[in-house]
């Protein structure tokens, strides 16, 4: 006698374990029982259960490794439910080292729903996962230990809720017993030293209300607010960015660009001694986090540190920054819940494992937007990685969701210049042979760099991407290989730029030389590159680049003579240029030395 009128029927599980398969249901009613759905931790695998109308949770459901729990738009959670959920996540091991965390539950209350909560109060020791125990929180030391139950220094727990936009004392000290708000973020350490090994995990079992609906949080304009998924789910995060978006009526709550802090490094409590970074992701695609610990550019990636990606679907505890644009509201909602799990590096927890680092995201696979991924190797071993995505709502100018600003200034850099501003994702409207992409770079000491070709998705063959070395007037194709260069300490705005054009039309620039007035050329027969300089200009001084940009002859002395022989003895056969430095302007010049 089923049908679809009959609304008296019900499905009863008792104490059940979905053991396989995903579920979508209309309503379910959890009684004083509990409903678990299996999973595993290593492999990251597990089952969703959808919700697409009603939960009534008096019991409790347990998502066991990547299981999720989906409630659809409009889907209600009964306010009067007293039962709890539990979902593990991950977390880096190490003590020295920070993860930023949301929480997909809240406390237990039969009078509301999306509770505020402290950390002590659902965070659970889940080493052991058949029986989670709760965590020792210690509130006057540092470091935390593994033992049982594991014990976390407290003193690390911070929030950045809503405070000015690069103002470190502005972060708030919550500890175990201070208050979150469900979509906030929060910081938070591991258990023990690893010497060094960030790839080791802890695993956490969160326990409490789940979340569910519409959650906000205000949001002043050029304010930062650590925030973070709020649900039992993972979120896309193109529907996040998208539901605080521009409006008709103004510019968006947010900046459209959502920033994940990796801490790959430093094994210390100090500041100072920190190593890590913000890996990035917007509308135009991801770059991770600045690497350190190799200069060469084409090394196996997966020996760096600093690599992971962030994929599409942010991960169920997973915490980042957002930047204010307006005042306004920062928006959750079920639109934004899918089931993905971290098997796949399109869901990726930041938190140094080894097994989810890739980068390539299999969901992105439809994607046929041309990107060109570029590679900066400094002199001391930082790898900075930035993407330029060719996208028809984009423009050569700032946009809104496509490009994305410069979030940790490091030491030794290379980002995209637009409009004055630092970015390391850009959007523009086309690729091809009138694009003039502006780069800068800045570099701790003297020395030799390498910009180079990471990835190209969607780039025709026959497409040639030139660096155009402004300051010595040469364009290398980088579908050739590395452009090598040495620069002097500082800050260089004005010298690198990408183009595309035909081959034939670009090759290496010279300045154009009045003969009478001062000449470049190759004494073969005496093996010497002669300056000749027939009016007696002010020659402040002179250098040799070999045609990839290394420096193998240079003078700073001041000299009037006119002709100047510099001995080529020791220099291989090939082409060079010659930068001379006047009182009236820099002059260069291609020479072929044989």
């Amino acid at each position: 006698d089923w049908n679809i009128v009959e609304t008296s029927h019900n499905i009863t599980m008792d104490n059940s374990s979905i053991a396989s398969g995903n579920r979508s249901l209309l309503g379910l009613f959890v009684n004083a029982n509990k409903i678990s759905l299996s999973g595993n931790n290593t492999a990251k695998t597990g089952y969703g259960l959808t919700i697409t109308h009603y939960l009534k949770l008096n019991g409790k459901i347990d998502l066991q490794g990547e299981s999720q729990l989906i409630q659809s738009n409009k889907s209600d959670l009964e306010i009067s439910s007293s039962g709890s959920l539990e979902k593990d996540q991950q977390g880096t091991r190490d003590m020295f080292t920070y993860n930023y965390w949301s929480s997909p539950v809240g406390v237990l209350s039969t009078s509301s729903n999306n509770t505020n909560y402290q950390v002590n109060t659902i965070f659970k020791d889940g080493t052991n996962t058949a029986s989670a125990q709760n965590i020792n929180f210690i509130t006057n030391g540092y470091n935390g230990s593994a033992g049982s139950p594991i014990s976390i220094a407290d003193y690390w727990i911070w929030k950045f809720a809503n405070q000015p936009d690069d103002t470190y004392s502005a972060w708030q000290h919550v500890r175990s017993n201070g208050t979150l708000k469900p979509g906030e973020g929060f910081t938070m350490k591991g258990v023990t030293n690893t010497s060094g090994n960030v790839s080791q995990e802890q695993n956490y079992t969160l326990q409490g209300k789940p979340n569910n609906g519409d959650i906000s949080l205000p949001l002043t304009a050029g304010n930062d607010y650590l925030i973070g998924n709020p649900y039992a789910s993972a979120i896309d995060a193109h529907a996040f960015i998208m539901e605080n978006a521009p409006t008709i009526e103004g510019a968006g709550n947010t900046t459209g660009t959502l920033y994940f802090w990796e801490h790959w490094g430093g094994g210390s409590h100090n500041l100072s001694e920190y190593q890590g970074g913000y890996a990035t992701y917007n509308l135009s695609g991801a770059v991770p986090a600045v690497a350190y610990g190799t200069a060469d550019p084409d090394v196996d990636q997966s020996s760096l540190v600093g690599t992971k990606l962030p994929g599409r679907y942010i991960p169920v505890g997973q915490g980042f920054f957002v930047v204010g644009e307006a005042t306004g509201t920062i928006r959750f909602n079920n639109i934004q819940r899918v089931f993905k799990t971290e098997a796949t590096s399109a869901s990726t927890f930041v938190r140094n494992d080894s097994a989810s680092s890739s980068t390539e995201d299999p969901e992105e696979e439809g994607d046929t937007r041309m990107k060109i991924g570029l590679k900066f190797n400094s002199i001391n071993t930082y790898t900075r990685k930035i993407l330029v995505t060719a996208d028809e709502n984009a423009t050569m100018g700032y946009d809104w969701g496509y490009d994305a600003e410069l979030y940790d200034n490091q030491a030794e850099d290379m980002y995209w210049l637009i409009d004055e501003g630092k970015y390391v994702i850009q959007g523009v409207t086309d690729l091809n042979i009138e694009t003039v992409l502006p780069l800068g770079v800045h570099t701790e000491e003297d020395g030799s760099n390498k910009i180079s070709i990471d990835k190209l998705e969607n780039i025709p063959d026959t497409m040639n991407i030139y660096i155009h070395d402004i300051e010595l007037g040469l364009y290398h194709n980088l579908k050739e290989g590395g452009y090598g260069f040495i620069s002097q300490a500082g800050v260089h705005l004005g010298r690198f730029e990408i183009v595309f054009s035909n081959e034939d039309t670009l090759s290496v620039e010279t300045t154009e030389v009045e003969i009478d007035i001062l000449d470049i050329l190759y004494d073969k027969d005496n093996k010497n590159i002669t300056i000749l300089n027939p009016k007696n200009l002010s020659i402040e001084g002179y250098e040799v680049f070999t045609i990839l940009g290394q420096s193998v002859l240079v003078s700073n002395d001041l000299t009037t003579d006119s002709e100047i022989k510099l001995d080529t003895k020791s220099l291989s056969t090939g082409a060079y240029v010659v930068k001379v430095k006047t009182d009236i302007d820099h002059i260069s010049k291609k020479v072929i030395v044989n």
